[in-house]
């Protein structure tokens, strides 16, 4: 007689896992103070699936959480709690915006914040995780008005990148055609003058686009207004791929399983996902976003 064991294994030859082409991203950032965190990606023609854990020091347990992005014409996300087998979804906009948010209302500041951004090609290149790397150093300038809420800054990444053809088209960076960039952006500044004002933002790019990054570490000073004084601050992070791999992919890592709970809002402190793979400042941004939003 055929044991339970056996008749499982006989079944799994002959309806093996359904599998989809992508790629698997593993990146350890490190930011101020030695905040740490690991990310695993997943990555195909149109599914996301980001899976990380916050470790930080005297701030008590952080659960393992993942997300998982379906593209569509809208995009549909769904955020899970590992542990406590309970998720949250909701679809987005073309900015990756939860339809029915109510839109904060906002004035103009009267400033402007000027970005300067040049990539340099250094010429170096060199083999990481199978792939050919350029070295490329960035330096951005950013220069604000008097009126402005945002702070000045300059930064330095140095980094390696590799084609961001290893990606599917749609996780790519948008080809920029350079010059200026015009957006506005809301102040993160607790002064009463600048609570919901922007200001508008000019970018100039110079440079190649580097890539997609696999090591980079970063500097940074940085004006931070406070009130009616300004004080200037040094801090440093960086972020390096693990592993990059392509190849088959367990489709049912883009579906929730059928044992997690839907639920209004998640318990776990760091409930959301990166949504795509970022820089070390996007990266800190969106972190320090979360904790004080």
């Amino acid at each position: 007689m055929t044991t339970p064991w056996l008749l499982v294994f006989l079944i799994s030859l002959a309806f093996p896992a359904p599998t989809v082409n992508g790629v698997k991203i593993v990146t350890r950032q490190v930011a101020v103070g030695g905040f740490a965190d690991i990310r695993t990606e997943y990555v195909t023609a149109d599914r996301l699936r980001s899976e990380w854990q916050v470790t930080p020091e005297r701030m008590g347990p952080i659960y393992p959480m993942a997300s998982i992005v379906q593209e569509g014409d809208r995009e549909r996300v769904f955020v899970l709690d590992l542990q406590a087998k309970e998720f949250v979804s909701y679809e987005t906009d073309s900015r990756g915006t939860p339809l029915g948010a109510k839109s904060k209302q906002v004035s103009d500041s009267g400033g402007v914040l000027q970005i300067w951004i040049d990539h340099v090609d250094t010429g170096e290149r060199k083999e990481i995780l199978g792939y050919v790397a350029r070295h490329i150093i960035t330096r951005e300038k950013r220069i604000a008005s008097p009126k402005a809420c945002s702070g000045s800054s300059e930064s330095q990444t140095d980094g390696w990148y590799v084609d961001t053809s290893i990606m599917p088209e749609w996780r790519q960076p948008k080809k920029r055609l350079g010059g200026i960039v015009v957006a506005s952006m809301v102040s993160a500044d607790s002064a009463a003058n600048c609570v919901d004002r922007v200001d508008k933002i000019e970018v100039h790019r110079a440079g190649m686009e580097p890539g997609f990054p696999v090591r980079v570490s970063t500097s940074l000073q940085s004006e931070i207004k406070d009130h009616d004084r300004a004080r200037t601050i040094a801090s440093s992070w960086g972020s390096e791929v693990v592993e990059l791999q392509s190849g088959p992919i367990d489709a049912a890592l883009f579906e929730v399983p059928p044992d997690f709970r839907q639920v209004d809002k998640l318990r776990s402190f760091f409930g959301t996902p990166p949504r795509r793979q970022v820089s070390g400042w996007d990266w800190l941004k969106e972190r320090v976003q979360e904790i004080f939003k």
